[in-house]
């Protein structure tokens, strides 16, 4: 099971591999798109937040891709946007006919039309969780289309992903495992990731709550207050999958995800160390219950392995 980590440039290529991950994404800005599409059109899911995100543009990013390709890496690029107008779709055939002339090993897309034109350019499609792919029906649909990829919400248990995987097997299939979980769903949310107000879903979150009408009792006040705090303060807060590494092996699923393309490289770093450590032991273990022993937890596992609020896989914590 390869880990899938963000890369925002080659700076820290050598010390995410040195760490033990060889595969990775990437994104880039393109002023033309912005001049013809305007300020709030997105490339991929973290456009607003420009170079923070993706530092390079297009010709920069394809060097990047080449230095990864040099030290027999696997990078994939993102194109996972919410939507598309059929303009903005031509114009990401024009991104895919120069991708297609590097090295680079797939885009990640986010609607069946752009994995038509990515299967038409010669480039290998995965198919982003933005498009929902919650039951076997909809894998086996996006892999008919030419998906090779599918990368699974956040949200589905280990049951659902198990039942996917053995319904629809032919593709490879991508997971969540670290950081920057969702209280919502990718592929049902219509918010912006915005720099200037990091995301729309945040400031809903971060805002002051009032009931609409006070309430009086104050065990029903206190059972509210407290329900919303937990959910809009803990829930998928650093978010974590490392107890589900035995089961997410056993099934076949071939990479698991490291989430922040504008996160620290450091944490970034300390996560492929973990995951890595911890595929090593599962992969000698012979039941779930031995690895769960002998696995390592996170450095932050005081502050987020709490009720599995942060947990993207809570029926696997102990």
């Amino acid at each position: 099971m390869n880990i899938l980590v963000p890369l925002n440039s080659a700076e820290h290529l050598k010390d995410y591999m040195d760490c033990g991950t060889r595969e990775f994404y990437i994104g880039f800005y393109d002023k033309a798109w912005t001049e013809n599409f305007g300020e709030y059109a997105d490339i991929n899911r973290l456009t607003g937040f420009k170079e923070s995100a993706n530092p390079n543009n297009l010709d920069e990013m394809i060097k990047v891709i080449e230095t990864i390709k040099e030290l027999d890496g696997i990078v994939f690029v993102t194109f996972n946007s919410s939507s598309y107008n059929e303009q903005q779709l031509e114009f990401i055939r024009s991104y895919f006919k120069q991708l297609a002339k590097t090295s680079v090993d797939g885009v990640i897309v986010s609607c069946i039309e752009l994995v038509d034109i990515a299967v038409e350019e010669g480039l290998y499609a995965s198919i982003s969780t933005i498009s929902g792919i919650y039951n076997s029906d909809m894998a086996r649909f996006y892999y008919e289309h030419g998906a090779s990829r599918i990368i699974l919400p956040r949200d589905l248990s280990l049951d659902e992903i198990e039942r996917i995987k053995k319904n629809v097997p032919q593709p490879e299939y991508e997971v969540f495992l670290m950081r920057n979980g969702c209280t919502f769903s990718d592929s049902n949310c219509l918010g912006l990731h915005r720099r200037e107000l990091n995301s729309f879903c945040s400031c809903l979150l971060g805002s002051k709550n009032e009931f609409v009408k006070p309430i009086e009792e104050f065990e029903l006040r206190h059972q509210m207050e407290l329900n919303n705090i937990l959910y809009n303060q803990y829930y998928h807060n650093m978010a974590c999958g490392m107890c589900a590494i035995y089961r997410l092996l056993n099934m076949g699923i071939s990479a698991c995800k490291i989430v922040g393309r504008s996160d620290d490289w450091g944490y970034i770093c300390a996560d492929i160390k973990a995951i890595n450590e911890n595929i090593q032991i599962a992969t000698d273990c012979k039941t779930e219950e031995e690895y769960k022993k002998r696995m390592v937890f996170p450095d932050n596992s005081r502050d987020i392995c709490k009720l599995g609020l942060s947990c993207y896989y809570p029926e696997a914590r102990f």
